[in-house]
């Protein structure tokens, strides 16, 4: 396999159609997705490191801060959160047309604006779209860099190794856990360059390197070096390693659930608006044939393997599901699968490719329309369970639960970010302390537990408890000292 054969693809504007698709992904965004969304529990906490209108949410292990720099500049001046959501519309917009550009210049314009459309048309795509979250800005990364290593070993831009290694930083600064699966899969490509072997190879180790330094450093100051961090990261994560039941579990995500944690209950069910979803390692591997014999398998090879590593490493190490994991492997992915449409789409002439362009065209509108539907449904039931958040919020600060106070219990970290409160949780993903340090907060600060129907915590023995519904229908339960600390004075 020859990464350095050249295409014959010298486009005159190769960025109108990929600006095209951006801009109907924006519009995407702003309209089904509202802006009044409220920042959901990652979100709280990311937004929290950099804002100055709330206390700073528990950083756990897992987590990098890359996000977190990417919103700091509109956090810093405001705490308006449809100004947030416009401002990351932008950037994720930006991102897109950043991510496909390298390849405007390596395959045809409507073939990359196509890979591009299959990502943006995702509804878990669009949904995070205007989200502080990290997995759409990994993607861009990791295809900005699978693109600009194309370049790299072709020899045909002096520039292009610069940012094949700024890819992969930036990769690296959003969520280093991925690059760690992304650099060996482009290292074993190197091996299949005719060109510029030594300078690929020193930027896919260079990039990483620099971007992963902060995460680094941290690793050293808190957890006491690396490997320590990603024990605890690990721990957090319920213990990484062989989960053969993760494709049943994302499946059954796939539709209904941002979050699947526990995900026991899963199964091989297929709903038909999730039909698609194993067709996606089929499509891809029927773009790659069809590369082979145009002679761009060179090209489309180390997005597609890159693609179907970061896949596999949520699928089978991961031991709960999320469909937001596998947007960089979608976004990888998009670009063989863009190659056979487009081919399926040109296929034959007069009334055949009439018959053939019709049929690719009627499978995009059904996806498109599927995916409008499980966005709808998404974007409905968090509209409303986000909403509990307030109610909650407005039953704590009846109950005089008001800054300096602390925060403990079920959504602990969102509500103490509504409330103003800081949050410090004995047990799940959060854990920041342990029985006795929350009695301790106690007796500094007002505080309270709020926790779902269910089991009353040991340690709330003698507490005052309150029972109310928020307007989902829900119970909840706030369990308050019997003697709090005095006010402080103003």
């Amino acid at each position: 396999m020859n990464l350095s054969g050249r295409s014959s693809v010298r486009p005159t504007r190769p960025c109108v159609p990929l600006v095209a698709v951006a801009f109907l992904y924006a519009a995407a965004q702003l309209v089904a997705v509202t802006t009044r969304m409220r920042l959901g529990w990652d979100e709280t906490v990311y937004v929290s490191q950099v804002s100055p209108h709330v206390p700073t949410a528990f950083f756990s292990a897992p987590r990098a801060r890359g996000v977190t720099l990417l919103a700091a500049p509109l956090v810093a001046v405001t705490s308006s959160v449809a100004a947030l959501r416009i401002y990351m519309t932008v950037l994720s917009t930006i991102g897109l047309v950043i991510a496909y550009w390298p390849w405007t210049r390596l395959l045809r314009p409507v073939t990359v604006a196509l890979a591009a459309f299959l990502l943006a048309v995702l509804w878990m795509v669009q949904f995070y779209g205007n989200a502080v979250m990290p997995n759409i800005y990994v993607a861009y990364g990791a295809v900005a860099a699978t693109g600009w290593f194309a370049h790299t070993v072709r020899g045909q831009s002096r520039a292009a190794p610069v940012w094949l290694a700024a890819s992969l930083a930036f990769v690296a600064l959003i969520r280093p856990g991925d690059a760690m699966w992304l650099v060996p899969t482009l290292l074993v490509a190197v091996a299949f360059a005719h060109r510029r072997r030594l300078i690929a190879l020193a930027a896919i180790v260079i990039g990483p390197l620099a971007g992963a330094a902060e995460w680094v450093v941290e690793a050293y100051v808190r957890f006491g070096d690396p490997l320590r961090r990603l024990r605890a990261a690990s721990e957090t994560e319920g213990g990484l390693g062989w989960h053969p039941e993760g494709v049943r579990m994302e499946l059954h995500a796939l539709d209904h659930n941002l979050l699947c944690r526990p995900c026991g209950g899963a199964t091989w069910h297929v709903q038909p608006l999730s039909a698609w979803w194993p067709l996606v390692p089929v499509l891809a591997a029927g773009g790659l044939v069809l590369a082979a014999r145009g002679r761009r398998l060179g090209l489309l090879a180390p997005p597609a393997a890159c693609g179907a590593v970061l896949g596999a490493s949520y699928l089978f190490l991961v031991g709960y599901a999320a469909p937001r994991f596998l947007i960089p492997a979608y976004a990888l992915l998009a670009l063989p699968m863009a190659e056979l449409a487009w081919g399926a789409a040109t296929l034959g002439r007069g009334r055949w490719r009439i018959a053939t362009a019709g049929a690719v065209a009627l499978g995009l509108a059904a996806q498109t329309a599927g995916q409008q539907l499980v966005l709808a449904h998404m974007v409905t039931s968090q509209y409303t369970a986000r909403g509990d958040f307030v109610a909650i919020t407005g039953q704590l600060q009846y109950l005089g639960v008001r800054p300096p106070c602390t925060l403990s219990g079920e959504q602990a970290p969102p509500l103490a970010f509504y409330t103003g409160c800081r949050s410090l949780q004995i047990a799940g993903n959060d854990m920041s302390t342990d029985v006795a340090g929350l009695r301790r907060a106690a007796t500094l600060t007002r505080l309270a537990v709020v926790e779902h129907i269910g089991q009353r915590p040991r340690y709330t023995r003698g507490w005052l408890r309150y029972s109310f519904t928020t307007p989902s229908g829900r119970r909840w339960r706030v369990f308050l000292p019997p003697h709090p600390p005095a006010a402080p004075r103003t």
